[in-house]
């Protein structure tokens, strides 16, 4: 009995050992971490905002045995930079990532991105050309890839199409220009109760930039080293922006009354568009006309041409997993089934041609009478002008608005513009 037991102890024994030998020489799990912010990039309301990244990661890990993707949930996008900043200090980057447009060349000139240059040149299954060409630009910095893009954005004239018909107006072809723009909203522009102010109008929310790219105005270098704002293209798009609002006594039009269906064109993203059109925010707003959309107005020396934005995800150039990282960053932004499911499920257009000129696609917008022209989306996103990327964009767009929202249609505009040049150039070498 002795001996048994000591043959059972042994057996035992040897059962354990061999048990942490093949437990310690199994395969390890990979760990990939992404990083990303709760909500829209475009800020507008949207639910499961998560979804598409699930589905992503669900993908992928399903063709990648061994391989987990982890993301931290509940990160805000305004708190996003300081959690970046954070990881940073405490060397623990995330491999790849998403990256703020402010961040972009600050990431960069700190060698924190990795080229993806070599990369690109040596995946057989990858062709830059699937994307758009200004979305896909996004991505690039001093001749260099540093990111692909995930989402798109393009800015649209939406139209009031009930109140076009009631004042027996057609709606603008989409070869349309600044005259005719005018024109149309001279028209629309009534007071029909002859209190002294009009009642109705022309034009809600219609900037000065999107009318210079309209006109063929580039207002800066692709590094953001110079700008170009002294030419007179640029005090053409100002003058008729400035000749819009001359048509409303200069009266500030608000949002409550192109909500009202009292102004017939409105600048409006796509992603407005998508969330409050959509359950539950239709029942609130807009439910009393009918919309269309246009591309912007052209200029005399331009052509219809809208800002289209992009959010990028790069990654990190201190990953040591960097070729899996690379793979889930195709999953993400090149993966035909994911980037459908994002432009499907939410209020974006997606980066790949062949997802917005798909059959699926030409169905999205089809709701009630309201129909956008699936097709129009990807002539503009075609057509369309980058938003720069560089760091300090947001800050000399603000300077440039502060001074020209002061500029009045009787001003010398074009000696308004000499002087922003010489402050711009100052500001821009800081």
């Amino acid at each position: 009995m002795k001996k048994r037991g000591i043959i059972f102890t042994a057996t035992a024994l040897l059962t354990v050992l061999l048990g942490i030998y093949v437990y310690g020489c199994r395969p390890k799990e990979t760990v990939i971490e992404f990083a990303m912010f709760n909500g829209s990039n475009w800020d507008v309301a949207v639910q499961e905002s998560y979804s598409v990244i699930d589905k992503a990661i669900e993908k992928f890990e399903k063709e990648h045995a061994g391989v987990k993707i982890k993301y931290s949930g509940g990160i805000l996008k305004e708190d996003y930079s300081e959690w970046m900043s954070e990881r940073i200090l405490k060397d623990k980057m995330p491999d790849i990532f998403m990256v703020l447009d402010e961040d972009f060349e600050n990431y960069i000139n700190l060698g924190l991105i990795e080229n993806l240059d070599k990369y690109i040149a040596k995946d057989s299954d990858f062709d830059i050309n699937k994307y758009y060409s200004e979305i896909a630009s996004s991505g690039v910095f001093g001749g260099h890839r540093y990111a692909l893009p995930y989402e798109a954005m393009p800015t649209l004239m939406f139209v009031n199409r009930t109140l076009l018909e009631n004042f027996h107006l057609d709606i603008p072809s989409n070869d349309y220009t600044f005259n005719d723009f005018y024109r149309l909203c001279r028209m629309i522009t009534l007071d029909r109760d002859l209190d002294g102010s009009p009642d109705y109008f022309g034009i809600y929310k219609y900037d000065w930039i999107n009318a210079a790219l309209s006109n063929d105005v580039e207002l800066f270098s692709k590094d953001g080293k110079k700008s170009y704002f002294n030419q007179e293209k640029l005090a053409e798009a100002i003058r008729f922006v400035k000749s819009l609002e001359s048509l409303n006594g200069n009266k500030n039009i608000t949002k409550e009354q192109f909500d009202s269906g009292n102004v017939a064109f409105s600048q409006m993203s796509l992603a407005e568009y998508r969330t409050y059109k959509s359950y539950p925010y239709k029942i609130k707003k807009y439910t009393g006309f009918a919309w269309d959309c246009i591309p912007m107005p052209a200029g005399q020396s331009g052509n219809n041409v809208s800002m289209i934005d992009s959010l990028n995800i790069a990654i990190s150039a201190k990953s040591n997993k960097k070729e899996l990282a690379w793979e889930f960053l195709k999953t993400l932004t090149y993966d035909v089934e994911i980037q459908q499911t994002l432009y499907n499920d939410m209020p974006v257009a997606s980066v790949l041609k062949e997802v917005m000129e798909s059959k699926e696609s030409e169905n999205i917008f089809k709701e009630n009478e309201d129909i956008i022209d699936s097709k129009l989306i990807c002539h503009i996103l075609e057509n369309g002008s980058g938003k720069p990327k560089f760091s300090g964009y947001e800050g000399a767009i603000s300077m440039a608005d502060s001074k020209i929202s002061k500029l009045n249609l009787g001003d010398d505009i074009e000696n308004a513009l000499r002087i922003l040049q010489r402050q711009m150039s100052k500001y821009l070498i800081k």
